[in-house]
């Protein structure tokens, strides 16, 4: 599901190319002495904007996909690793002292709570996010690796289950390496696309929502108030997000 924000962007686009069929029927008498409100750069800023944002969406699944397989992956550990405590505390020659090693990294293990994967749509904050996001599945990832060091280190861990033998760990970490970068990879078109988007929609200088909005007060300077088309053009909203 689209987040409010998303569908912010997407309602400003559209407002644009409606406030622009509004000027098209206009013709001649909508001419203002400003020419960055001329219908033809209305047009180009709308234009711009659309396909900016069909560039997010399009970038938008794969980051989803990578994030929600990385999940996925991620989702059994906890379970896993009490299982694990069971396989290993029945392993003989097994020291108090190295089942409390167990539970230092097991604790880490659980402790890490699920992460809010939904992007933000501010670049900075969705930066912050996945970096933050990132760490804990890397931090996730390393602990897995020491739990995995120290059965190689217990001279009797040699169970009989394939899931709990140290190859197929080591299988399951190599996996959790590839669904943390394969977010990352994703990511890195997300955020670029959005950062563009943004820049033409909300933060250059001549950007959408300023544009059109000075366009709808030169608008209601050359339209009678108790008209069709300036109650009509005056329920045409344009926010920033």
């Amino acid at each position: 599901m689209a987040s409010t924000s998303e569908k912010g962007h997407a309602k400003n686009i559209a407002n644009a190319n409606l406030l622009n069929t509004y000027i098209v029927q206009l013709g001649v008498i909508y001419n203002p002495s400003n020419p960055k409100l001329l219908l033809t750069n209305l047009q180009t800023i709308y234009t711009t904007s659309f396909s900016q944002q069909e560039a997010v969406n399009n970038a938008v699944a794969p980051y989803s996909i990578a994030v929600d397989n990385r999940e996925m992956l991620f989702a059994p550990v906890s379970k896993r690793v009490t299982k694990l405590r069971k396989v290993y505390k029945s392993t003989d020659g097994v020291t108090q002292a190295q089942l409390e090693d167990f539970m230092t990294i097991a604790r880490k293990l659980k402790g890490i709570r699920k992460t809010n994967n939904e992007p933000t749509t501010n670049t900075n904050e969705e930066q912050n996010h996945h970096s933050t996001s990132q760490m804990s599945y890397d931090q996730r990832t390393n602990n897995y690796d020491l739990l995995i060091s120290l059965f190689q280190n217990t001279p009797n861990y040699a169970p009989n289950e394939t899931e709990y033998q140290v190859t197929t760990l080591q299988a399951e970490k190599t996996q959790m390496l590839l669904a943390t970068q394969g977010v990352a990879d994703t990511f890195i078109p997300l955020n670029n696309a959005r950062s563009i988007r943004n820049n033409t929609m909300y933060n250059s200088q001549d950007n959408l929502v300023d544009t059109f909005n000075k366009a709808k007060d030169y608008l209601f300077t050359i339209l009678d108030s108790s008209s069709v088309q300036y109650k009509a053009i005056a329920k045409i909203k344009f926010k920033k997000v």
